[in-house]
């Protein structure tokens, strides 16, 4: 397969999966490759280029590591330029063509840094757009799980990685576009208030159930440590997570996955997740 650094790092993975073990030796941000769902939010979203700038390294590694399976990089293409040069060469059309009376920054890192979650304000600046207006969204890392929700929504959306630590994201609102300030509602979520949840816990055993405590992780830690251990979950068994938040980004994630999340907001704080390990059996028990 010809490739080049803006090849999708989801198609290289298509055309041999022996890649995904090359790639993730690269550098230790990139070994999220191993993880199914993690793969699965960020492969198709992220080409070659941004996987080098994620993980620090440069595309010439990505050739080290690919070329033994069988890739060929274009040559032109394998050379290093400037970012900024590659991204404004890369750049959509609908990016191109807005002016800077249509675009509205909002940078998010000061919130994350201090311990607070800016979806729901991302959500109302993005509602609030006219058609056709642009929302950039700089962050320390790219947010897969923001870009899923609003494509689905009807968004378009392109990333620019400045360096390893800073990211535009651009969202382009659609013509006919409703609000989006509000948590969708999902067959595969139910809210309870504390005897149900209480319940639907009692008909595990202890044995399978595995105890995670993400509330001390800063963004985008919790949602990752929690993706990472699904997959390590025995057939019957459910994971429990206590969380400051309801993780919307992380629903949207297992949207279509084979679990079913039942979820209890005690406080302020403090909210409760039962992630069952299929979808059949956590509606068995509830």
């Amino acid at each position: 397969m010809v490739i080049n650094k803006h090849t999708r790092v989801s198609e290289v993975i298509k055309a041999n999966a022996d890649s995904i073990a090359a790639i993730a030796e690269l550098a230790k941000p990139l070994r999220k490759l191993k993880n199914p769902l993690l793969r699965r939010v960020m492969a198709p979203r992220v080409t070659l280029a941004e996987a080098a700038a994620i993980g620090g390294c440069s595309v010439a590694d990505f050739k080290r590591v690919l070329e033994p399976l069988g890739f060929i990089f274009t040559e032109d293409e394998a050379v290093e330029s400037h970012p900024a040069a590659d991204n404004q060469r890369s750049r959509p059309a609908w990016l191109l063509e807005a002016g800077d009376d249509r675009m509205v920054y909002f940078d998010v890192r000061d919130i994350i840094e201090s311990g607070g979650d800016p979806l729901k304000e991302i959500l109302q600046r993005y509602g609030a757009l006219p058609p056709g207006d642009v929302l950039c969204v700089v962050n320390s890392f790219i947010p897969y799980p923001l870009i899923n929700l609003l494509e689905k929504k009807g968004a378009q959306s392109f990333v620019e990685t400045v360096e390893n630590q800073l990211h535009y994201t651009w969202f382009s609102k659609g013509a006919g576009h409703g609000e989006v300030d509000r948590t969708p509602v999902a067959d595969h979520v139910t809210m309870h208030d504390a005897d149900s949840f209480d319940r639907v816990v009692g008909r595990y055993a202890e044995s399978q159930v595995r105890r995670i405590d993400v509330r001390h992780l800063p963004m985008p830690l919790p949602m990752q440590t929690i993706l990472e251990a699904l997959p390590e979950l025995g057939e019957g068994d459910a994971l429990y997570v206590q969380h400051k938040r309801i993780p919307l980004h992380l629903l949207e994630a297992l949207e279509d996955q084979p679990y079913a999340i039942h979820i209890h907001e005690v406080g302020e704080g403090d909210v409760r997740m039962l992630i069952a390990g299929g979808a059949k059996a956590a509606k068995k028990n509830g």
